[in-house]
């Protein structure tokens, strides 16, 4: 059989069998590429791994258990324990600069997704012991929260444990499970593709909330999360000890060592420790690493909270991810990431992020784009603890407040701390630098105590505007005594004299500041704390529009239920003559419904979308005539199905607030469109009858049409076919030529003269054929010529043109874009402009014929050379050269 003759031609004719043959053996070869690795033993590399991909539920890992257990899911799937600097769910998950996409995610907020906690550390890595208990409706939410959060995520890779925002309270999932850590996981993996929703109740993380926590931890708690190995991090202790020598309160501790972590360590992904050392993790990443990663951050943060009996655990899961479009971001395997959480009393488990922050996303973006990461200064590395002082904290030290000294006697009085309504206060009186024993000490006119041998008596400052501290003696004269030894050892001390009223004055705060947590929406439950100067308001009086509501605790806090109506209302507390009020905005609901259609039509779709200020409001009740049908997305928008009637009633319900919106008429419209549809059919039809086309002309259309395809197709597999022979014969004959090389049948020089030749005969071939080609298509006759030199003279014409027009890159501007900007910017005539643009596009993209039109582009070239040696003539002091270029 000669090498141009097909296949598919027997005898002279097409062999319609065997095209159909070769076809269905192309898509077998498609079939298998696809089913091959799903049937190959799992995890089995081959050459061919890297150009079919393997899907990762064949290669295995769902979850697991052990040290790393997740068959290489990585943060979607976190196992019972991990070694920090080592594997998370069976690879180095914490540490990948992998641009693969996880999973994908429509959110109302920005947000960490978490996908698992470990509780127990164990110097070198941490474990978690915690069950799972099934999920079913609605989980429950303890202390106080900061609003809520919906979200929509659709996996990009297999998962054991599913991304969500802390906390969590519902997830359309079914078969899944929590933890006793919060985190939601499955049986086995769920599969890629998979989309879920979840709703989450951020917890309260207002500094003043945190700082009004206190240390009253459940026992649970406290016993679990701040367990340490004392062999491997004593030294740890003793040095957090001098960092939070001067906060107060466990978030002042959070706070400093969170920033003592971020500003004394570099990130970086190279980072190690030595595991073989005694020494535990977050002990040699203190005093003796430069710089780490997230494990080493979140391990470090954690050790020294717990150092000070300060609950704290260590969580994994995905940062941010990228934003790529409104309420959209894409997660990566880069994003996979360690933080910490730290348990406040009546709020829960509040997120700190030790690692640094912008160097991290550096790396990340670096990573995507493909670039170095530029290189961050490190401090010099030492074998001693760091000696940095403490970081600042947001609270200064108390300082006595300015007094009036109107005192008309010779005691002088102090008080050991700013005066704060409701605060106890330590009033010292003395006199000439004596303590002053047995005076009496009065508040704003009431007795509150009499000092003892040191001169001191504590009472709480009233709630006042000022504070007048009256000292009243009580001895009849004023003698020193150097008494015998007495309880105070000695100590001089100074009985009070004859009753005199000493009075100073201290002014005192009595504006109230008010913090809120939870969803500002009609109807929700908040949380109120009320505080002045950083200290709580106790009992007061809390008022919503005039109207008391409640009154605070101990703590200064109270539980307020929001007003149903939207609109602004006042938020109020006071006590005394201490107050302070908060404006609250309370949204209204707004709802829309659109049609996709033009028109609102029976039985099509219509697009419902509500917002609440303004904002996409998700998770709202949509009923359509009276009847559920389900809830709003991420972006406050679902789709309903208009029924087979006049009219269509769709209500919206969130937050106690609830809307209607009817859409009437609907047969009307459908009236309309059948009308439309009814004349267009008619229109049509006196069309065709006028042009004379016939059902039986469009049936032969259509036939031709089939048999085009058919003819399409056999071209298609006889080129596949003579593609495929010719292959495998030159692959044949390859091989023989190497086996001859092999055995010394054959000579290199030989084998790189046969190469040469058959290299030459092939260009000569080619040559020959594109030769034909042209010559084939090379118009004949006198006429065609000269066609051919209006072609090319119109094609100068237009390059001539293009040398006036100050226009940047002109093959990626349309003619008409040239053309206006060489009227409008360079001052060309227009009349001569548009006639060669008008030539160049008939005659290019219209194919029609250009010998006419010479004559005219010649006149308009000529016209547009005068008009710039004009221009030269008339602006003599322009520089020679090329024009400007436009941008």
């Amino acid at each position: 059989m000669a090498d141009d003759e097909s296949l598919f031609e027997v005898g002279g004719t097409r062999d319609y069998s065997r095209v159909a043959l070769v076809v269905v053996t192309l898509l077998a070869l498609v079939v298998a590429t696809t089913a091959v690795p799903a049937l190959s033993p799992a995890g089995t590399d081959t050459p061919a791994s890297s150009l079919v991909p393997i899907p990762e539920e064949v290669r295995g890992g769902s979850g697991g258990s052990g040290s790393g257990g997740g068959g290489g899911l990585g943060a979607l799937s976190p196992g019972d324990s991990t070694d920090v600097g080592g594997s998370l769910g069976g690879e180095s998950a914490l540490r990948s600069q992998s641009d693969e996409v996880h999973f994908r995610v429509q959110s109302t907020q920005a947000s960490y997704w978490r996908t698992g906690a470990y509780g127990e550390y164990t110097g070198a890595g941490w474990e978690r012991r915690d069950g799972a208990t099934p999920v079913e409706g609605e989980l429950p939410v303890e202390g106080a929260r900061d609003g809520r959060v919906t979200y929509e995520v659709t996996l990009e890779r297999s998962a054991a444990s599913l991304p969500t925002v802390w906390r969590p309270t519902r997830v359309s999932r079914p078969g899944v499970s929590v933890t006793e850590n919060g985190a939601i996981t499955a049986d086995g993996a769920v599969p890629k593709g998979t989309s879920y929703t979840g709703v989450s109740q951020r917890p309260a993380d207002d500094p003043a909330v945190l700082s009004q926590a206190g240390r009253e931890y459940p026992a649970a708690i406290e016993d679990r999360y701040t367990q340490l190995p004392a062999d491997s991090e004593a030294r740890l202790g003793a040095f957090t000890d001098e960092l939070t020598a001067d906060d107060d309160d466990p978030y002042e501790t959070a706070r400093t060592i969170e920033r003592w972590l971020e500003s004394n360590k570099a990130y970086s992904l190279n980072a190690s420790h030595d595991p073989e050392r005694e020494a535990g993790v977050a002990t040699q990443f203190v005093f003796d690493m430069e710089s780490g990663y997230c494990e080493y951050f979140a391990t470090s943060m954690v050790a020294m909270l717990r150092s000070q009996d300060i609950p704290a655990r260590y969580v994994v899961g995905y940062s941010t991810g990228e934003q790529v479009g409104e309420n959209s971001y894409t997660v990566r395997g880069m994003n996979a990431h360690a933080w910490t959480e730290v348990y406040f009393p009546d709020v829960g488990w509040v997120r700190f992020d030790a690692t640094p922050g912008d160097e991290r996303r550096q790396q990340e973006r670096a990573a995507l784009d493909d670039e170095p990461a530029t290189a961050t200064p490190t401090p010099a590395p030492t074998d001693q603890p760091p000696t940095d002082t403490p970081m600042p904290t947001d609270t200064a030290t108390p300082t006595p407040t300015e007094r009036d000294d109107t005192a008309d006697g010779g005691y002088d009085v102090s008080l050991n701390r700013t005066a704060v309504p409701g605060v106890p206060v330590t009033v010292t009186v003395t006199e000439d630098g004596v303590p002053v024993m047995g005076a009496q000490v009065l508040f704003n006119g009431e007795p509150v105590g009499a000092t003892a041998t040191d001169g001191n008596v504590t009472a709480t400052v009233p709630y006042a505007a000022t504070l007048n501290v009256t000292i009243a003696g009580t001895a009849d004269e004023r003698v020193v005594v150097y008494g015998a030894p007495s309880r105070e050892n000695g100590r001089l001390f100074r009985p009070a004299g004859p009753a005199t009223h000493d009075t100073e004055t201290f002014e005192l705060n009595t504006t109230a500041a008010i913090a809120v947590s939870g969803d500002l929406a009609t109807g929700s439950e908040v949380s109120v704390l009320a505080l002045v100067d950083g200290e709580p308001l106790r009992r007061a009086a809390v008022t919503l529009a005039g109207e008391q509501v409640a009154t605070t605790d101990d703590r200064g806090r109270a539980t307020v239920r929001l007003p149903e109506e939207p609109g602004e209302t006042t938020l109020a507390v006071r006590r005394g003559a201490v107050e302070g009020t908060r404006t609250l905005t309370l949204g209204r609901l707004n709802v829309s419904v659109e049609p996709t259609a033009p028109l609102a039509l029976p039985l099509t779709d219509a697009r419902v979308n509500a917002t609440v200020a303004g904002e996409p409001t998700a998770g709202a009740t949509v009923a359509l005539d009276g009847e559920r049908i389900g809830t709003t997305g991420v972006d406050g928008t679902t789709t309903v199905s208009l029924p087979l009637a006049d009219s269509a009633t769709v209500a919206v319900s969130q937050y106690g607030q609830s809307r209607r919106t009817a859409l009437e008429g609907l047969y009307a419209n459908l009236a309309a469109v059948v009308a439309a549809l009814l004349v267009a059919v008619v229109a049509a039809v006196a069309l065709a009858r006028r042009y004379g086309v016939t059902p039986r002309r469009i049936g032969a259309a259509l036939a031709r049409s089939g048999q085009l395809v058919v003819v399409a197709l056999v071209g298609i597999g006889s080129l596949l076919d003579r593609a495929i022979r010719r292959l495998y014969r030159r692959a044949a004959l390859t091989v023989d030529h190497l086996r001859a090389l092999v055995t010394g049948r054959v000579s290199p020089t030989a084998l790189l003269a046969a190469l040469r030749r058959w290299l030459a005969d092939r260009s000569g071939g080619v040559q020959s054929t594109v030769t034909a080609r042209f010559e084939s298509l090379a118009p004949a006759g006198d006429g065609d010529a000269g066609s051919d030199d209006a072609h090319a003279t119109i094609r100068e014409g237009w390059s001539q043109f293009l040398g006036h027009v100050s226009v940047a890159r002109p093959e990626r501007r349309t003619p008409e874009a040239i053309a206006a900007h060489a009227v409008e910017v360079d001052d060309l005539p227009a009349d001569a402009v548009w006639t060669i643009v008008d030539a160049f596009r008939a005659v290019e993209y219209g194919q029609r014929e250009p010998t006419e039109r010479v004559p005219a582009v010649d006149a308009a070239l000529a016209a547009i050379d005068d008009a710039v040696e004009r221009a030269d003539d008339t602006d003599g002091d322009a520089p020679e050269g090329k024009p400007e270029v436009a941008d």
